[in-house]
């Protein structure tokens, strides 16, 4: 089974996951490296970019879809009886 995962960039560098809004509140009070590299060495693949422009300011940002395979669950263990 495959997971998918986007990523946004920008031309300075930075990049950060795309987070849902539970999650939103607690990525902006911590600031953090660069989401991409980490991601690409645990294993997610570019598959497509997008440009996003960057109104009016002087950075660029894309969307960075990426996918991987998802890691194997380990069958749950039976309890014995005693």
């Amino acid at each position: 089974m495959r997971e998918y995962c986007y990523v946004i960039i920008n031309n300075a560098g930075h990049s950060w996951p795309m987070v849902n809004s539970n999650e939103a509140a607690t990525a902006a009070a911590e600031p953090s490296p660069p989401a991409l590299p980490h991601l690409l060495h645990e294993g997610w693949v570019p598959v497509r970019e997008t440009p996003m422009g960057g109104g009016t300011s002087a950075l660029a940002h894309s969307l960075i879809l990426l996918e991987r395979t998802a890691p194997e669950k380990a069958p749950a263990r039976k309890k014995r009886k005693s």
